[in-house]
């Protein structure tokens, strides 16, 4: 009996069938378990990812509400509500809005710093360990001051809607170049001239020539915001009537009102401070004229064009006060994008106010410099291949500021 036993138990420990299965049965805890493991650090990973998108969304979102004047209160609950949309889970942690950073190298009142805590409760890993998963992210975003801009073109889709040509030289003294084209060349610089500018912005992209130089900006400025149009909240005025501009010799005084089918200046004329409307036809100062006016606005309507020629002697001033003050030329908003817009100056010459035409083009061919000059450019797109001098200090003349969008970046 016993040599039975011991001869069964021998048989048994030398067989090898069925192994694997027993083998798989021992190691299956271990097996499951460690896949369990893999699968939450790669959930814990996620929503530690997650977090941080809601935490840089957020913070960007705050960048733009503080640079818009927004007050902090509004701004903090911005921030929370962008986060909660993000993936922020108010019942998992706290989050905090500081403005400005606590830390890091942008301590600055134009910053705003998001940190948000996160904690979640463990799966397998709760076998071994009691404490929750928590983790911590941090994002900073930053906005750059407004700067202030001399040419603004408003189209907001156009290939080109300022473009710079041919050999002339364009100098802006402290003031940038903006244009609100979403198009990959919506400022271009070409030919062999120069244009000399604090800085290029656009909200699409920039093409240019070594001919483009920038004197505050490393590199030029894309993918910015809009900037606002300055005067899009004036109507455009009206007048009863028309008057006609008197002839003869020696020097002609023409008066504010309204100037039916164009207005064409010859020799000497002086201008009375006030409104001008150009009610169809077109303005049209010829070569050999010497126009003065100061405290006046030239209102083009009913699809008017402009012409003024090179050799001109010009010198106008928009009003320094009232409700069209620092306007000098405008153009009707109903006026028809072609609608001929043609500025050619002597060195002499001066405009000292803003050239406005939120619908059309304007061509400027000459300078307009002389006699503290400082012309300002707001159209629906520009092309410039004159030489031309653009002056920051406009404030002789009441022209508002035109101000470029500051970039908003997550810069940690």
């Amino acid at each position: 009996m016993l040599r039975r036993i011991v001869t069964t138990c021998t048989r048994f420990l030398r067989d090898t069938r069925g192994q694997a299965a027993v083998i798989t049965a021992v190691c299956a805890p271990v097996i499951v378990a460690g896949g369990g493991l893999g699968a939450e650090t790669a959930l814990w990973f996620y929503q530690q990812r997650a977090a941080q998108m809601a935490a840089d969304l957020s913070a960007y979102t705050g960048a733009v509400d503080k640079r818009a004047g927004r007050d902090d209160a509004l701004v903090r609950q911005g921030v929370i509500e962008e986060a909660e949309r993000h993936g922020y889970r108010p019942d998992r942690g706290p989050i905090a809005v500081n403005m400005p950073p606590l830390s890091g190298a942008h301590r600055t009142p134009r910053a705003v710093e998001v940190i948000i805590e996160q904690s979640w409760p463990r799966l397998f890993s709760g076998l071994f360990l009691k404490e929750d998963v928590r983790f911590e992210v941090r994002a900073v975003a930053r906005f750059e001051d407004a700067r202030p801009a001399c040419l603004l073109a408003l189209d907001s889709s156009g290939s080109e809607s300022m473009r710079f040509s041919g050999s002339s030289e364009t100098r802006l003294t402290q003031c940038d170049l903006m244009t609100n084209s979403i198009a990959p060349d919506g400022l271009t610089v070409s030919g062999s001239g120069q244009v000399l500018a604090t800085c290029a912005n656009a909200v699409g992209g920039i093409t240019a020539t070594s001919g483009l130089v920038l004197t505050d900006c490393p590199e030029p400025r894309t993918h910015l915001p809009p900037a606002l149009d300055p005067f899009d909240h004036l109507e455009t005025p009206t007048a009863s009537g028309c008057r006609n501009v008197p002839g003869g010799p020696g020097v002609r005084t023409i008066q504010p009102g309204r100037y039916c089918n164009g207005m064409t200046l010859n020799g000497s004329i002086e201008m009375e401070p006030g409104v001008y409307i150009v009610d169809g036809g077109t303005m049209r100062i010829n070569g050999s004229a010497s126009v003065v006016g100061h405290g006046v606005t030239i209102v083009l309507t009913n699809n008017a064009e402009v012409q003024m020629n090179g050799n001109a002697d010009i010198h106008l001033s928009a009003p320094s006060s009232g409700p069209y003050a620092g306007l000098v030329l405008w153009g009707d908003r109903a006026n028809a994008p072609g609608t001929s817009v043609r500025l050619n100056g002597t060195a002499s010459s001066a405009l000292i106010g803003a050239v406005y035409f939120p619908s059309q083009t304007v061509d400027m061919l000459g300078n307009f410099s002389g006699s503290q000059g400082c012309t300002r450019i707001v159209s629906w797109r520009m092309n410039l291949s004159g030489n031309a001098n653009f002056e920051s200090d406009c404030s002789h003349g009441g022209v508002q500021t035109i101000q470029t969008p500051g970039a908003v970046r997550l810069v940690e």
